[in-house]
């Protein structure tokens, strides 16, 4: 696969994207940095947003971050009586003197009553966390950390006022840690709450790259799947790490297996609510590539977590994502996108892994526009057993003639039995010709749909920072009506 840059960033944890979701992609806005809260209104969309979208179409909307002070908030996504609501996520980015400087993708969220998900406070890196109280009534929120070895500690609590919203560092109010943490963190809330978790890295220039930590629902019943990440990288400035996060209250073991090129394999052992890091072999200046497997002992849960991969160029960390534990399915959808000030730089990719060890997996891919007309244009692959692909959606034969600019959904399906894992690579070159890149969890087409109100638990815009939505139809035969709603950190309505 093509190298790949991934760029994120984090600013006292308010963050945003900074590109126009018009047709043309027009350039970013240039700003000075400012402090969070200093402005009360989001540029470029408005409050409510309506949103009507297609079986297999898609909607966006952006800020477009004019305003000269950074506005911080949150969003609510519902759908209208007798609807359903859409799959989506947003894309936070930062422009700073002209020059696009990090972008990351969260995903839509619904709220829940306890979660896990990997911290880490030490030295360059540090975990923040966003949390919104989506009812009409104050929470109490509690919580605590677990080291490597299974060991509570830091545990304390804090109260979160009716449809308020909070964003900091592990090492900031409310939760106040101290010292080096190298764990999980552990919440749980007398009413369900919508939580994001981001981990940032510094770099050696001083940038901070950050990606999106998954956040484990720990009311979810626990299974024993093999679940996968469907990409990895190692040598030739590559290195992935392994982050499995142990869900249950007892100790789980299994197996990572580097699959594709790289091929090797390494036990994980977990301790009761913790963590254990697993680092890729490095291959030195050849670049090995393919998906990773997991696979839980007899009698043991499966982990969640992510794999991080990063590259590094002449001793600097320029890029780093993350890809969340994957289940594998028969069919998947996923927003596509292909535009800019020319062609190749706005673009999305996909990596695809063969789960089965004996069969080979047939691969369809087609492509519908955002009013959900199909294109005419498909894609067949071939994936051997336990192999991968991964390219950008113009290097799939069938896709070469993709149009320019390009806004639509790509489905991906299979007919083997094992179905495949899928993630998706949005990238993008800046003003600098660095390749930024964030990771998106395409949705399982067979997935239920709800009705229920999702939640992006923060946003930006202004002082360099845009945000942009994406809703789209993720399930079969799923079309959605709806409002994409907009408030401040206290809950009033933004604008």
């Amino acid at each position: 696969m093509t190298r790949v840059r991934l760029f994120f960033f984090l600013i006292t944890f308010v963050t945003a994207a900074a590109w126009d979701a018009s047709a043309q992609c027009t350039a970013k806005p240039t700003a000075k940095m400012q402090s969070a809260g200093s402005s009360s209104a989001l540029t470029g969309v408005s409050n409510p947003t309506a949103f009507s979208i297609t079986d297999r179409g898609a909607v966006t909307f952006a800020t477009d971050g004019k305003a000269s002070g950074v506005t911080a908030g949150y969003g609510r996504v519902q759908a209208n009586t007798g609807s359903t609501t859409p799959s989506g996520f947003l894309i936070f980015s930062y422009t700073k003197n002209g020059v696009l400087v990090s972008e990351a993708t969260v995903p839509e969220m619904r709220p829940i009553s306890s979660g896990r998900v990997y911290a880490s406070v030490d030295g360059a890196v540090n975990t923040g966390v966003a949390m919104v109280n989506p009812n009409a009534t104050a929470v109490s929120v509690s919580f605590y950390l677990t080291d490597a070895s299974g060991r509570n500690s830091g545990s304390g609590s804090f109260s979160l006022p009716a449809n308020s919203q909070i964003a900091s560092f592990l090492n900031q109010a409310p939760f106040n840690e101290t010292g080096t943490i190298n764990g999980t963190l552990t919440f749980s809330s007398t009413a369900p709450v919508g939580v994001i978790a981001l981990r940032g890295f510094t770099n050696e220039r001083g940038e901070f790259l950050m990606t999106t930590l998954p956040v484990a629902d720990l009311s979810a019943p626990a299974s024993s799947d093999v679940v996968f990440f469907p990409h990895y990288a190692s040598g030739g400035g590559w290195t992935t790490q392994v982050v499995l996060v142990n869900t249950t209250d007892a100790a789980i073991s299994g197996t990572v297996q580097f699959l594709g090129s790289g091929g090797s394999s390494s036990p994980y052992s977990i301790a009761a609510r913790s963590m254990q890091r697993i680092v890729a072999t490095s291959s030195g200046s050849t670049t090995a590539s393919g998906g990773i497997r997991v696979t839980p002992d007899m009698g043991t849960a499966s982990p969640s977590g992510l794999s991080i991969f990063s590259f590094k160029n002449a001793g600097v960390t320029v890029s780093e994502a993350g890809v969340p534990t994957l289940r594998a399915a028969a069919a998947f959808r996923m927003y596509e996108i292909d535009c800019g000030s020319y062609p190749g730089q706005l673009q999305t990719g996909l990596a695809i892994a063969n789960p089965s060890a004996t069969d080979t997996a047939t691969v369809t891919l087609e492509l519908t526009t955002l009013t959900g007309e199909p294109t005419g244009m498909t894609s067949t692959l071939s994936i051997p057993p336990s192999g991968q692909t991964a390219a950008f959606m113009k290097q799939f034969p069938g896709f070469e003639g993709i149009p320019y600019p390009f806004h639509g959904v790509v489905r991906i399906s299979t007919t083997s039995a094992a179905g495949v894992a899928v993630v998706g690579l949005r990238g993008e070159y800046n003003e600098r010709k660095d390749f930024l890149v964030t990771t998106s969890t395409p949705t399982d087409e067979a997935a239920p749909v709800s009705s229920a109100e999702a939640l992006f638990p923060h946003l930006a815009d202004g002082g360099g920072y845009t945000t942009e939505f994406v809703l789209f139809s993720g399930s079969s035969g799923q079309s959605s009506t709806g409002m994409l709603r907009f408030f401040t950190q206290s809950g009033a309505p933004l604008n």
